[in-house]
């Protein structure tokens, strides 16, 4: 039985015409001129349009005196259409070869697809904080660039809304809780370096050190510093409300202890009424 290729175009499957033709036994020029004679048909003014790309598509092949020679691709519906003037024992082989061809391929192709989708089952669902740590990236993003509160609210929606959860145009904003650098939490509670500065290291030491504070109340982000890239870590809400707590339970501390650092602080008064910089 004559072995046929596959060829995939503009997604779809075909045989090239010059394969046809040997497998049924008949002249290319032959072939061609029925094919053309079928689209001819199916073009035909007032008759019900049918694509002929889904029998058909023209193509051309490189000859051995490097010339381009028309030819078409047949899918399994052209296949089938040619075939279907065939009789005896060349159209029973070649019937069977493109049948099996067909076939062969489309089941190799949904096995992959099965598998594929099967693997997908299996991968853990994203959990909605980590649609919210991205969110909160790119929003974030969005307003360095200068985008306006509609733009951020359309991004919000396409994020959102797949989820089943509706942004409303007051609330878009919210939906996104605000985090904290370490700096600017010390610049909200006052806590400052001996020299005057906002103690992060100090704040990061209380946050990871002693209240070993959770990964779903901070998110590490990257920056840019000079001519390489770092990373920075954000804090939530929670994170500052703990690190208050914290603070206040050991009676504001002159000294903060990690596990290879003491951190010498002073407190002053708190910056939040003037926000963060």
């Amino acid at each position: 039985m004559y072995n046929l290729t596959i060829i995939k175009e503009q997604g779809r499957a075909y045989i090239e015409s010059r394969e046809v033709a040997a497998a049924m036994g008949k002249r290319h020029s032959d072939l061609l001129r029925d094919i053309r004679g079928y689209i001819e048909v199916m073009d035909k003014p007032g008759v019900s349009k049918i694509a002929h790309s889904y029998f058909f598509l023209e193509s051309a092949y490189l000859s051995a005196q490097n010339k381009w020679i028309p030819c078409y691709l047949l899918s399994k519906m052209g296949c089938e259409m040619v075939a279907n003037k065939l009789t005896g024992e060349k159209g029973i082989l070649f019937t069977a070869a493109y049948v099996a061809k067909f076939n062969t391929m489309e089941t190799a192709e949904r096995a992959a697809l099965e598998a594929e989708l099967e693997a997908l089952a299996a991968m853990p669902a994203p959990r909605l904080g980590e649609f919210n740590a991205c969110a909160r990236i790119i929003v974030r993003a969005l307003r360095d660039m200068g985008a306006t509160a509609q733009q951020v609210i359309c991004f919000l929606k396409g994020v959102y809304e797949p989820l089943g959860i509706t942004v409303a145009e007051e609330d878009a904003f919210e939906r996104i809780p605000q985090v904290y650098t370490a700096k600017q939490i010390a610049q909200r509670l006052g806590i400052f370096s001996l020299n005057g500065h906002p103690h992060y290291q100090a704040v990061a030491c209380i946050l990871n050190e002693n209240i070993f504070i959770g990964d779903d109340h901070k998110i590490v982000e990257t920056g840019d510093y000079g001519s390489h890239i770092g990373v920075y870590v954000r804090y939530d809400e929670y994170a500052v409300q703990s690190v208050m707590d914290w603070l206040h339970e050991h009676e504001y501390p002159d000294e903060v202890y990690g596990f290879e650092r003491t951190y010498h602080v002073i407190y002053g008064a708190p910056l939040s009424s003037r926000g963060f910089v």
